[in-house]
């Protein structure tokens, strides 16, 4: 488990940020003035905490030993999220609402269940916005839901990326848990352009790599951008100068948006 000390006016903040890197629950303790901000993050976290710190550069990080049977508590309270429509991203572990197109994750250690507003919207603008049996890139797959998503509700051939070792196992994981064959892990972009990108990562990572996401885009496809604040997409979109926007989407102060590359 990983502790991240923040100032009261940064707890909020702060937490957002560790969901929609993909985080799958949060303790949250005040002390004098200080939040701790208790999570587990895998057994190689520093990349992500690397990622956290751009942002938060005070932030105070240090690593706890905590039983495993007391980390998992939160499965018991895990449930079901509507994309849109009749669909759903469900807990592996638990029902699918009746008559829902259902997608099944599991997280494993370090990853979410599809139930941030990052994913939700990514999903949703997926689902709008990119072709049946269309060939598609997820850059920063976490635990694969994206891909998944698409694979299954799309027919898509999908190739999934992320800097965390554990990603590839919950890709495997979550395609055999939804029946999808045509989800395939790559050690980083694809040497050959796809119909469309999903990137559903933190609004710096998003500037940084937006030149390799729009070079991964083949002429006409489809990008969809989400993991921003709404007051960050307008600088993030300065950096898809090849772009023009299709449609966005806003959900709890976070925003996705479709691109289509000219």
């Amino acid at each position: 488990m990983v502790d991240f000390v923040v100032d009261l006016t940064d707890a909020e903040l702060v937490a957002d940020t560790l969901w929609s890197l993909g985080v799958v629950a949060i303790e949250e303790m005040t002390n004098d003035g200080k939040v701790t901000l208790r999570t587990s993050m895998g057994e190689n976290p520093q990349d992500t905490i690397a990622s956290l710190r751009e942002t938060f550069p005070h932030v105070e990080v240090s690593t706890v030993e905590i039983d495993r049977a007391v980390a998992d508590t939160w499965r018991e309270f895990a449930e079901p999220t509507h994309v849109v429509d009749d669909v759903y991203l469900v807990p592996a572990w638990k029902d699918a609402p009746p008559g829902s197109r259902a997608i099944f994750i599991e997280p494993l250690d370090t990853f979410g269940l599809g139930n941030h507003p990052t994913t939700v919207l990514a999903l949703r603008l997926a689902l709008r916005c990119i072709q049946p049996r269309s060939t598609v890139f997820d850059f920063g797959s976490g635990s694969g839901v994206l891909s998944v998503g698409a694979a299954s509700l799309l027919s898509c051939t999908c190739f999934a990326y992320d800097i965390a070792d554990s990603a590839r196992d919950a890709l495997s994981v979550n395609a055999a848990e939804n029946n999808v064959t045509t989800c395939n892990w790559i050690p980083g972009f694809p040497a050959n352009t796809v119909d469309a990108v999903l990137a559903n990562i933190l609004a710096p990572v998003l500037i940084a790599e937006s030149l390799n996401v729009m070079q991964t885009t083949q002429t006409g496809g489809v990008i969809i951008l989400s993991g921003m604040r709404t007051e960050q997409a307008a600088e993030v979109l300065r950096h898809y100068s090849q772009c023009t926007e299709i449609t966005r989407d806003e959900l709890d102060g976070w925003t996705a948006v479709a691109l289509k590359k000219n």
